[in-house]
């Protein structure tokens, strides 16, 4: 219930999105992902919007769990901060995580499996260890 209520109180944040711009605000559950052609004025203008949303609904922003990731030809270049309306800046970073899909800074958009199959692996290795000694073959198979 709590997820729901949350998406009825953020609704009015679908407003910031805007095609023409292309300004995109994507959201899922309590996860928003912001995207912006431009660092510099698009991108904090776009931010500092949901952070006063947020502060009108009382809700804090983690600015230890949110993160800056850039793609695109000019993916490995240095560009201005993103600060928070109490000075915090967020971290530029390779790798971020999304929905539980990691996307990886690139020349163009990609993400990387290695986690999710790390993950498969250990849990199947979970399972296999449980049943290999007392099970038979056709359970093993």
């Amino acid at each position: 219930m709590s997820l729901l209520l949350f998406n009825v109180y953020t609704d009015d944040l679908t407003s910031l999105s805007d095609a023409n711009r292309k300004v995109f605000l994507i959201a899922y559950d309590d996860d928003i992902l912001l995207l912006s052609p431009s660092v510099t004025t698009t991108l904090q203008n776009l931010f500092s919007g949901c952070e006063l949303e947020f502060k009108y609904l009382d809700v804090a922003i983690n600015h230890k769990k949110t993160h800056c990731i850039r793609t695109g030809a000019r993916c490995s270049v240095d560009c201005a901060n993103i600060s928070t309306c109490k000075g915090h800046t967020i971290s530029w970073v390779s790798e971020v995580r999304y929905l539980g899909i990691f996307v990886i800074r690139s020349s163009h958009f990609k993400c990387t499996f290695d986690n999710a199959k790390r993950s498969f692996y250990s849990a199947v290795n979970g399972i296999l260890s449980k049943f290999l000694n007392n099970a038979s073959e056709d359970v093993i198979l």
